[in-house]
């Protein structure tokens, strides 16, 4: 049997194919194995020394991110290839779970930046609200628009260049009603009948008062006479009747009172001498607006045609700047003129129709004036002492047709403007609009402001109205430390 076994074997090995196993996991060599978590290990060394030499230990910021997705990390590291390397990344602060997905809060950075810091910087400085003046009218009369007096005035004197109004340095406002004179002292509310003209004199067309004595007040009737009265004995001080032509605007400095006339003269007069002691030519026209500076240096006039000349009264003669006459021009009648009493040469002017523009000039230099364009006639002008603000009131508007045809006057049913019949407050020198005011329901003839400079009074011929506004406030003033002063100049 042995021998019948041993051919067979043979046999069968060489009919049958031969199998091959696939090797499992367990059974693949140790060297291969060995050889390739070795190259696996050393990458990841490479890897993570890298990262750990470039990254940084705390968050980055993302400086030019998206307002509400965050911008990618610049780095050229697939993160996303491995779960391992997700892990990498996440554990130096290279990835997270909020990349390109909307979040409610953002992850605040360690570290704030210069950009960012400067960027929330100027956005506070800009978010503070500016505080306003307690001086300013935007803090007066922009808060209560309301009149704070009224008075009647009937029988006061529609002409529109007619100045029926003064306001005294002792409180008393003076006003002309056809030919009589009364005042009211404003702190007793009492109410005096002055005076009266004789039919013959004419009409009342201008009064003020004398800042060198309060209580004296000067009248000018459309027949040129000139009388000064005192309002305490209610007495004629001086009267100056010899000159026939009419009386325009009238202004007084120091006891001298300059007048304006029809003829285009301006008179001086002193209540010391019943004679004129000067007299300024230079218009053709009658003058409506006479008023002194501040200083009593100088005399602007406007007349009819909308010339504005400036006298220097230390010279006797016309203000001029390197031999040229200053000459101020207006398209139409010139009527309220305005000094500023915090700068030295700052003049105001304005024009009636056709003109409707106030003027700011520097008589110290020939320079282009500032211009606020109104449409509207200018009927006076005042600055205040106390801030860089000027106010204007104003009459009837027109149109921009009615200005190409010069020699119509516009309708009566004018257009209505911004300015029509309103009292505004101009900033300096920005010339912007702070605050407009309808204190009428017709044309304002006329105003005066007061001694303190912050309050001011308005008439309207036609609604036979007058009203007293308060525009701006006074500064308070600071109390003196004398005990510091005082302790510096102990003598130990």
């Amino acid at each position: 049997m042995s021998s019948d076994a041993s051919p067979s074997t043979p046999q069968l090995s060489c009919t049958l194919p031969l199998l091959k196993r696939t090797p499992s996991r367990a059974t693949l060599s140790i060297s291969h194995s060995v050889k390739k978590r070795r190259r696996v290990s050393i990458a990841t060394f490479d890897i993570e020394t890298e990262l750990r030499a470039s990254a940084p230990e705390t968050a980055v910021e993302e400086t030019d991110a998206d307002r509400f997705l965050a911008a990618r990390c610049t780095t050229a590291l697939p993160l996303n290839t491995t779960p391992r390397t997700n892990r990498i990344a996440k554990a130096f602060g290279l990835m997270d779970d909020r990349v390109l997905n909307f979040g409610e809060a953002a992850t605040p950075p360690v570290h704030t930046k210069v950009r960012s810091l400067l960027r929330r910087c100027a956005s506070e400085l800009l978010s503070i609200p500016r505080t306003v003046s307690t001086i300013s009218a935007k803090s007066n009369l922009a808060v209560r628009k309301h009149f704070v007096m009224a008075l009647d005035g009937p029988g006061i004197s529609r002409d529109l260049f007619a100045s029926p109004m003064a306001w005294s340095h002792s409180n008393c406002i003076g006003v002309a009603f056809k030919s009589n004179v009364y005042f009211q002292n404003l702190e007793t509310r009492a109410i005096v009948h002055l005076c009266r003209v004789s039919l013959s004199d004419g009409l009342v067309h201008s009064v003020d008062w004398d800042n060198k004595t309060p209580h004296v007040l000067a009248l000018g009737t459309t027949n040129g006479v000139v009388q000064a009265w005192d309002s305490l004995t209610q007495k004629q001080v001086a009267c100056w009747s010899n000159d026939k032509s009419p009386v325009g605007g009238m202004h007084w400095n120091e006891g001298v009172l300059a007048v304006g006339r029809k003829d285009g003269r301006v008179s001086l007069v002193d209540v010391r001498t019943p004679q004129q002691i000067q007299e300024v030519e230079g218009h053709k026209r009658q003058v409506h607006s006479v008023k002194w500076s501040p200083d009593g240096r100088y005399l602007a006039t406007g007349d009819h045609t909308g010339s504005v000349l400036v006298w220097d009264v230390r010279a006797s003669d016309h203000l001029t700047i390197n031999d040229r006459r200053v000459l101020m021009k207006h398209d139409g009648p010139v009527k309220s003129i305005s000094w500023a009493p915090w700068q030295d040469g700052l003049l105001a002017t304005g024009g009636l129709f056709p003109d409707g523009k106030i003027q700011l000039w520097n008589i110290n230099k020939l320079a282009t004036p500032l211009t606020i364009h109104t449409l509207t006639n200018i009927t006076s002008l005042h600055w205040s002492p106390h801030c860089k603000e000027i106010l204007s009131t104003h009459g009837s508007s027109w149109g921009p047709w009615h200005v190409v045809r010069r020699a119509e006057p516009p309708p009566k049913q004018a257009p209505r403007t911004a300015f029509t019949n309103s009292m505004t407050v101009h900033a300096y020198p920005s010339c912007d609009k702070i605050v407009s005011v309808n204190a009428h329901s017709a044309m304002i003839g006329h105003s005066c402001i007061g001694p303190d400079g912050c309050a001011l009074f308005t008439v309207s011929p036609i609604e036979e109205t007058i009203k007293m506004f308060k525009v701006w406030s006074a500064p308070e003033e600071k109390e003196k430390d004398d005990g510091g002063l005082g302790y510096q100049c102990t003598i130990r």
